[in-house]
């Protein structure tokens, strides 16, 4: 009899213990269900997390590599997607020929054609048809003679002309009728374009929106090259794969679904009922 009833309490005591143990489970699970989406939270948080500060640390490169490039740009007084502020010089055009007549045109925007030139107008000659014609020569002029210039035009030297100019750009007739005789006795003369900016006189503007596009497609492509500095290094030195990575912590940090928390209490609580009878 006695060892019935050490048999039977011990029962009883597991029992007890297995009780308690469902109840506590109960609890933890009943608890789960109602935190369960600031439980999925924390977990695609921490997850996530994981996963931006390791994509960070294998993007900072890369981005260092940009900005750089950036900088050098910007010292450079070119930066991307900003326009900057320009110095805009006084540019000057000025005109002049064998005879003295000067002409000056001045302005801060660019010319359409800033080539300096010296032309050559031959005397008119009359054809048969009573037309007159004469030969007009046009000599592209380097900026290393640019200073010559005034001297030749104003010497009207035109026998040694292509001595110094060297061969025209460009030689033209002209063809017209109905010349006054002042037009007709001219002699051949020259005339000259000088273009020249002041370093004194400008204004503070704007650089262009088509200029910094194209400065900003430049930074782009130099980016992409620079680029290639840290992925070749990285390819050599790592075997590390950001895919791999990214699904292991996948796998790792799985949202809980309510609905098997629900059926799992179900199962716990059928067992403790069972207990109770």
């Amino acid at each position: 009899m006695s060892k019935n009833n050490n048999s039977y309490n011990r029962q009883k005591l597991q029992q007890e213990r297995l009780m308690k143990k469902l109840e506590k489970e109960i609890k933890e699970i009943e608890k789960e269900i109602n935190n369960v989406k600031l439980t999925n939270f924390k977990i695609k948080t921490v997850r996530n997390l994981k996963i931006g500060l390791r994509a960070i640390q294998l993007l900072a490169p890369y981005v260092v590599t940009a900005c750089i490039v950036f900088d050098i740009f910007s010292l450079m007084g070119t930066t991307p997607f900003i326009r900057d502020n320009e110095k805009q010089k006084l540019k000057v055009k000025k005109e002049f020929d064998s005879f003295g007549n000067i002409r000056y045109e001045q302005q801060y925007e660019p010319f359409d054609n800033s080539l300096n030139k010296v032309y050559y107008i031959g005397k008119w000659n009359k054809k048969e048809d009573g037309f007159y014609f004469r030969e007009i020569k046009t000599y592209e002029i380097d900026d290393k003679i640019k200073d010559m210039v005034t001297k030749i035009v104003n010497d009207c030297n035109i026998t040694s002309l292509e001595d110094v100019l060297g061969k025209p750009k460009y030689t033209k007739t002209q063809i017209q009728n109905n010349l006054t005789d002042e037009e007709i006795s001219k002699e051949a003369y020259l005339e000259a374009v000088i273009y020249s900016s002041s370093s004194d006189d400008f204004i503070i503007v704007k650089e262009s929106i088509a200029n910094n596009l194209y400065i900003t497609i430049i930074w782009f492509i130099v980016t992409i090259l620079a680029e290639l500095i840290p992925l070749n290094i990285g390819s050599k030195c790592s075997s590390f794969s950001f895919e791999d990575y990214y699904y292991s912590l996948v796998a790792k940090y799985q949202p809980q679904d309510a609905q098997s928390l629900i059926k799992k209490l179900e199962i716990k609580k059928d067992n403790y009922n069972r207990l109770m009878r």
